[in-house]
């Protein structure tokens, strides 16, 4: 579990740089920002706006870090592909597909293929620095403008052991011209020798009709076309691993293969079928598995960078503007209501980088805001809800299912997306300790219905479709894109003359979909300056 939660656990090194931007950044405050009006303390979004003339500058930055996250099977961890005794076809499609063709080829039903024994660790974290400049235009009426920096960072520390290994790099990957002579020489003499083999089959009587040729040929293609698609793949997508020769699958293929070639030798007088099939020659090793990630060759995956390290990214979000009204400020009671346009500003996401976070949805979205406070003596309570609807757009995704962990370069498609329209609830109950502080609880809940992602011509469904051998639905990719997810935490909020702020930690305590089961810290700090 992340630290820091909810719970009373010790607070990360995340928390403790938040104080200190939060000490940090009063202490940069000069008297010119400081005004004599007092303002609220925050926990969640308030009905407060500045006094016509009154600019004031929120300054928001919030930490998620997470290692984990909530799916439609439960709990599971980022490094769950790779982590286990037997590192296999579960998440890696290309492995499952080699899986059912190693037992074709070699006679095993119940062969499962095996990178090895594994480990992997995988830290998350997302750092958005929000700053929001708001202008009251009347004492009810403000506009505001958010420009949002984000920070995303990957940690992944992998281990993999070749203990139960029997698959291994297939040396198409590790040879730079992409030939392999050796297989080359086996797949011509395996399709001459079927070819004279159906030569003879040719002179047969039709079915039902006995004829040994005829169902030789047809056991003997399909065991060749297994084997062929071990080693080269389907479509365009080559196969970038193949059985070791050396274990039970790659000694079975071997006495499959000298079986057929006895047979078309002695029972058919078809000489000229000599050689073996070249399989993998030794387990895989970490500066293997690299190459296979990073080649762009159809025998790799084609990803850009190698993920398996600490990597981040920093670039700007999607911007917002904003126009909020305060319909009632009464004594004890008050409820503003607020409309937000999101630019398509962000960072677009690129599906060549494994392990990757999102920067902004590059989407134009609409959002509404009903914020509503009520006070009574000491206890305080905020409730701000927000809705919204996002535009469609396009998107470049690799078309697998949500669980596909490694999916080759092949399967990258330009398709048409629309995202999910979502709603946020959150409240924070809270009591005043003394007449400028406040603490309490915070719950955060958050529902997004299902993307959908969709073709943008027939004509790329039938390109997919060449490239990975196989028709693939865009809409495989809806899977686990509906959100819900509940958090809770707790807050402290504060003001001082002029400024005011908030320090809140939430937990994600369940969740729906593809949700991280994170940890958030949140710092507001909000100074005021007069204009006119």
């Amino acid at each position: 579990m992340p630290r820091g939660s909810a719970y009373g656990i010790r607070l990360s090194a995340d928390a403790v740089l938040l104080m200190r931007t939060l000490r940090i950044a009063l202490l940069l405050v000069s008297p010119a920002l400081t005004g004599g009006a007092m303002l609220g303390a925050q926990a969640v979004e308030r009905t407060e706006v500045p006094a016509r003339g009154v600019l004031r500058v929120t300054f928001d930055p919030r930490i998620m870090t997470w290692n984990d996250q909530f799916t439609g099977a439960g709990r599971m961890k980022l490094g769950a592909p790779l982590t286990g005794d037997t590192v296999g076809g579960r998440y890696i499609p290309v492995v499952a597909r080699l899986e059912q063709n190693v037992r074709v080829a070699s006679g095993l039903s119940s062969f499962v293929a095996s990178l090895g024994a594994g480990l992997l660790s995988v830290r998350q974290e997302r750092r958005t620095y929000p700053t929001t400049a708001e202008l009251g235009l009347t004492d009810r009426l403000s506009v505001s403008l958010m420009v949002p920096m984000v920070r995303v960072s990957t940690r992944a520390s992998p281990q993999l052991s070749s203990r139960g290994a029997n698959l291994g790099v297939n040396p198409l990957v590790l040879n730079a011209l992409g030939a392999r002579g050796t297989d080359s020489v086996f797949f011509a003499q395996f399709d001459a020798a079927l070819a004279q083999l159906d030569q003879q089959a040719a002179g047969c009587a039709a079915p039902p009709s006995p004829c040994a040729a005829r169902d030789s040929s047809a056991r003997w293609r399909t065991v060749r076309d297994a084997l062929h698609g071990s080693v080269y793949g389907v479509g365009q997508t080559g196969s970038p691993f193949v059985p070791l020769d050396t274990s039970i699958a790659g000694k079975a293929i071997d006495s499959t293969v000298a079986r057929i070639q006895q047979g078309l030798t002695v029972t058919f007088g078809i000489a000229g079928f000599d050689t073996t099939v070249a399989l993998a020659a030794d387990t895989l090793t970490g500066a293997a598995f690299q190459q296979v990630l990073l080649n762009p060759d159809p025998s790799g995956f084609g990803y850009a960078n190698l993920p398996f390290h600490r990597n981040f990214r920093y670039r700007m979000g999607d911007v917002e503007l904003a126009a909020k009204y305060r319909l009632l400020a009464g004594a004890h009671y008050a409820v503003a209501v607020q409309a937000l346009v999101r630019l398509p500003t962000g960072a677009k996401d690129s599906s060549n980088d494994l392990l990757s976070q999102w920067v902004g949805d590059h989407q134009l979205d609409f959002e509404g805001r009903l914020m509503q406070e009520l006070s009574v003596g000491p206890l305080w309570l905020n409730v701000a809800v927000r809705a919204a609807t996002q535009r469609p757009g396009t998107r470049v995704r690799r078309v697998a299912p949500w669980d596909a962990f490694l999916v080759p370069a092949a399967a990258t498609a330009d398709l048409r997306w629309d995202p999910g329209d979502y709603v946020g609830v959150d409240v924070a109950p809270l009591v005043r300790l003394a007449p400028a502080f406040a603490a309490g609880f915070t719950a955060g809940y958050f529902s997004k219905a299902r993307d959908r992602y969709a073709f943008q011509s027939s004509q790329d469904s039938v390109a997919l479709a060449t490239r990975m051998g196989f028709p693939t639905a865009a809409s495989v990719l809806d899977q686990g894109t509906s959100q819900r997810w509940l958090r809770l935490g707790f807050a402290v909020t504060y003001h001082v003359p002029g400024v005011e702020g908030g320090f809140s930690i939430e937990q994600t305590v369940s969740g729906a979909g593809l949700v991280p089961g994170a940890t958030v810290y949140r710092l507001v700090l909000r100074p005021t300056r007069k204009l006119f």
